[in-house]
């Protein structure tokens, strides 16, 4: 061996054991090792907003190769990722161990745990491969390795939560909130199980009991279950390896007798294609919730949670109904009930006349205009149509035959209710009796399902008893109530919504009272007369006949001569706190009119 030869091997032989002694120190101190610095753009389209990765796709799947020695018991890796809307599958050598989790717009690190064994000696390749959309545009990278379990790199600890009805003691469904000290939402784990729907900062359960594990320190939970309920709160010090018992209890705070509360405006990435709520996941966040008549509207697909929800021991707390989101190029309307064996409405027509009239065809009794003035931009639904809200008439001379219109869409923060109801009122001053209807549009398990929602008038007492034809009956008729956080009934001379008064009397007297729970705070009620506002009185003082949930007001208004309808319209502080942060600006209730003839 040459004398150059021999000092390239001595300094190759020291540069491997430098590495080999760094990567000892690494493990002893329990550090991570880089499997791959770099983001990744994995997808179809170009993306210059995101500027961690480059902004033309890389095919697809990505492999990251690397040599290690075997994993004998759990490891752990890191994975940055931003935008996962669809499911993508981590692989180790062919095998798939995990999915990325599901991300919003904006870059996250997620760890993910490596099961003993599945780490071979030698080379090794990580795949991140779609399941079923490579079009899927997210990108992903920064992978690093422990050579240690989740809970030793992250230092978990397990708190076990109950949650109680608090008269009767008996567990019951309900959505839990984690967060640190600071108030910050945590990453829970160890929480998955049929029962419960989790992700980051959230854990529903179906049946009040649910044990997961969050890193050492100060740790928050709340327990919530709707906007009829009262929310309970502890807080705990958590031990690495520890145990921390947290016992809750919930109150029906609202009193509802006569109503039952119904989204009619419901998704799962099962069946729609998009969110991150499995069909699954979906009912446990329905009965955490407490919606008792819900409505399945994936997109062109008629989904029955029947089965399922027997299944999973669910049917007393709700009433499923059979619907679909008939989605079109230029409008999404909510249709029920359909029956889930026949064919899907012609969701290609886009004459709304025709639209409707196929919908009717398969079975529908209610069909309802969804987020009207969604997409903003000029590309909501009515402006395409060169809908006038002065006027309630369209350039387009498109003919309406819906029955009802969505006021409230609680995962449309562009559009919120005072931008609906103009439209609305329009309508309502040219003669259409279009029912007002609330809903959340709820795609994933952190959209809270239900917070905008529609009581509905109902002699049942038990949630899975509910008469769906004289539910389907009260929209049609205008006697539903639109809820964001409150529930509002109004009456006047003995009529209520959707009923005719008719009365030469020039002024009125209506009787408006607004339910609440302890966490919403009222501020203010408004009469509205025929598309202006009559009347405003204050909610947030005392007045006579207020109850701890119940602001009741009798208003005098001044009606028109002529054939008139009248609104009441309450609003209050938006909710912030973290077990049901609303994105719309404040909390809303809106009933429907009572019509006034001459």
């Amino acid at each position: 061996m040459t004398r150059s030869k021999t000092a390239r091997w001595r300094l190759a032989l020291l540069a491997f054991l430098i590495a080999a002694f760094a990567c000892v120190a690494l493990r002893r101190r329990g550090e991570a090792r880089v499997l791959d610095a770099r983001m990744h753009h994995l997808g179809d389209d170009v993306t210059p907003e995101w500027t961690e990765a480059s902004a033309k796709p890389e095919s697809s799947p990505l492999e990251i190769h690397f040599d290690s020695e075997p994993n004998q018991g759990e490891w752990l890796l890191e994975i940055a990722a931003r935008d996962v809307d669809n499911e993508w599958a981590l692989a180790l050598g062919g095998q798939e161990f995990a999915r990325l989790k599901k991300v919003n717009d904006e870059l996250r690190v997620a760890y993910y745990a490596v099961p003993d064994g599945l780490i071979v000696r030698g080379r090794n390749t990580l795949t991140v491969r779609p399941k079923d959309k490579p079009e899927d545009d997210m990108t992903v990278g920064r992978v690093r390795l422990y050579e240690r379990s989740l809970r030793e790199v992250l230092r978990l600890g397990r708190v076990e939560v109950r949650v109680r009805e608090r008269s009767s003691g008996e567990p019951i469904p309900a959505r839990l909130t984690v967060a640190s000290g600071d108030g910050s939402l945590l990453d829970v784990y160890y929480a998955e199980r049929p029962e419960t729907a989790v992700r980051p900062g959230i854990a529903y359960t179906s049946d009040g009991a649910c044990t997961l594990e969050v890193p050492e320190g100060r740790c928050q939970v709340w327990a919530s279950r709707g906007m009829e309920w009262s929310v309970d709160h502890a807080e705990v010090e958590v031990a690495f390896g520890g145990r921390a018992p947290i016992e809750l209890a919930l109150e029906h705070e609202v009193d509802t007798t006569g109503w039952v509360a119904a989204d009619t405006h419901v998704h799962t990435l099962t069946f729609s294609g998009h969110g991150d709520a499995s069909v699954e996941e979906r009912l446990v966040t329905l009965a955490g919730e407490g919606i008792e008549l819900a409505v399945a509207t994936d997109h062109n697909h008629q989904t029955d949670y029947r089965p399922l929800q027997e299944q999973l021991a669910l049917s007393r707390y709700f009433t499923p109904v059979v619907g679909n989101e008939v989605t079109t190029d230029n409008g999404h309307m909510n249709a029920f009930p359909l029956d889930p064996a026949r064919e899907v409405p012609p969701y290609e027509e886009t004459d709304w006349k025709k639209l409707v009239a196929g919908i009717r065809a398969k079975g529908a009794k209610v069909v309802i205009l969804n987020h009207p003035r969604w997409p903003e931009d000029g590309k909501d639904p009515l402006a395409k149509f060169g809908f006038d809200d002065r006027t309630g008439l369209n350039a387009a001379g498109q003919e309406f035959t819906f029955d009802c219109i969505e006021l409230v869409n609680s995962d449309s923060p562009t559009s919120p209710p005072r931008i609906v109801l103009p439209a609305w009122y329009a309508l309502l001053e040219r003669g259409l009796r279009f029912t007002g209807v609330g809903a959340s549009d709820s795609h994933a398990v952190g959209v809270i399902v239900g917070q905008g929602r529609t009581y509905v008038p109902s002699a049942a007492s038990d949630p899975a008893a509910i008469d769906v034809d004289a539910a389907c009956k009260a929209f049609l008729e205008g006697r539903v109530s639109v809820s964001l956080g409150m529930l509002a009934t109004i009456t006047i001379a003995g009529k209520g919504m959707g009923d005719t008064l008719e009365t030469p009397e020039r002024e009125l007297e209506a009787e408006v009272e607004v339910r609440h729970p302890s966490w919403v705070t009222p501020r203010l009620l408004e009469l509205v007369v025929n598309g202006t506002i009559a009347a405003t009185v204050a909610l947030d003082g005392r007045a006579d006949g207020d109850a701890p949930h119940s602001k009741k007001r009798r208003v005098r208004i001044p009606v028109p001569p002529r054939d008139s309808w009248i609104v009441a319209l309450a609003s209050g502080d938006k909710v912030t706190a973290p077990f049901w942060s609303m994105s719309l600006p404040e909390a809303t209730a809106i009933t429907n009119p009572i019509f006034v003839r001459r």
